[in-house]
């Protein structure tokens, strides 16, 4: 809709412009014509008056000599003309482009976040171990941790907690999937009840203070190590060294709201990840982690068992 909006600008824009174009220099070109009728007549009565111009004696008679009348010049437009025709096609130029850079603002934002993140990416790599194994040692818990739907109708007490809890479960769903990791047998439910009860989840809003997390981690029997400063390398380090990280992202397409998953480990080219919503990412590139996780002021959590 907008982008047919916008071409319809454009095109009116386009046409208003030739349009004014066309009015101007046909005014001119009449003007021009009646100047040079008036002009002829006004050359004609003076060529009848003074054509005759010497007058020579010879043998036979005299001889008259007629000098001839120069001719009109043909149809020029003043330099004014031109100026203000390229003043206007500037001007219309240059409403095209702004009309063409609003209709595509999100592609220009798009652009300038991925710019960003590309220029993040080269410096998280230029720290990254390339060396980093891309996968968790067997039998830990960056290994078994298994995906939840947050869809799945099997995670809810009820048709109630389905229907409304599902829309803002990442932060139950990433507690339960870690710590079933560990060897727990809990559902989303179990976790969302506790974050509910503690005051740190609206149903609405989702987890409500970051805190929330180790609140809840230590009713179920876990530590919780929250920080900001971890950089890339150390949350794919620890991954891969078989403890699963909880992380907090951001994104205006696919996580407006912000969301919680777990980052299960890493290599020189993916970070890799346990989504719980419906986009259900396994893996991003450097440069989208990055982008994402900056975007939520890089939070992550090592949660494990006491």
């Amino acid at each position: 809709m907008l982008s047919s909006l916008v071409m319809v600008l454009v095109l009116g824009g386009v046409l208003i412009v030739l349009v004014g174009l066309g009015l101007w220099a046909m005014r001119q070109l009449r003007r021009y014509r009646q100047a040079r009728t008036a002009q002829s007549h006004s050359l004609l009565a003076a060529c009848e008056e003074q054509q005759v111009g010497v007058v020579l004696p010879t043998q036979e008679g005299a001889l008259v000599s007629f000098q001839k009348a120069q001719p009109l010049p043909g149809f020029v437009l003043p330099p004014v003309w031109y100026r203000r025709w390229r003043m206007l096609v500037s001007l219309g130029l240059l409403l095209m482009l702004c009309l063409a850079l609003a209709s595509q603002g999100g592609i220009v934002r798009d652009t300038f976040r991925s710019l960003t993140a590309t220029f993040s990416f080269f410096s998280a790599s230029s720290t990254m171990d390339l060396q980093t194994a891309p996968h968790a040692p067997p039998d830990t818990a960056s290994a078994h941790i298994v995906r939840v739907d947050s869809a799945s109708r099997s995670q809810y007490y009820n048709d109630y907690q389905w229907q409304v809890w599902s829309y803002s479960s990442c932060s139950g769903i990433a507690l339960e999937e870690v710590m079933n990791a560990y060897g727990r047998h809990l559902i989303a439910a179990d976790v969302l009840q506790v974050e509910l009860q503690l005051g740190v989840w609206d149903v609405q809003l989702g987890l409500l203070r970051e805190e929330g997390i180790a609140m809840t981690a230590n009713y179920f029997g876990f530590n919780a190590s929250l920080s900001h400063t971890r950089t890339l390398q150390q949350i794919v380090a620890i991954a891969n060294s078989g403890t699963p990280v909880i992380v907090s992202i951001r994104d205006s397409y696919y996580f407006p709201g912000g969301h919680i998953f777990v980052v299960r480990g890493g290599d020189n080219q993916y970070v890799y990840t346990v989504d719980s919503s419906p986009a259900n990412f396994t893996r991003m590139t450097y440069s989208m982690f990055s982008a994402m996780w900056g975007a939520n002021n890089d939070f992550s959590a090592v949660v494990t068992p006491r």
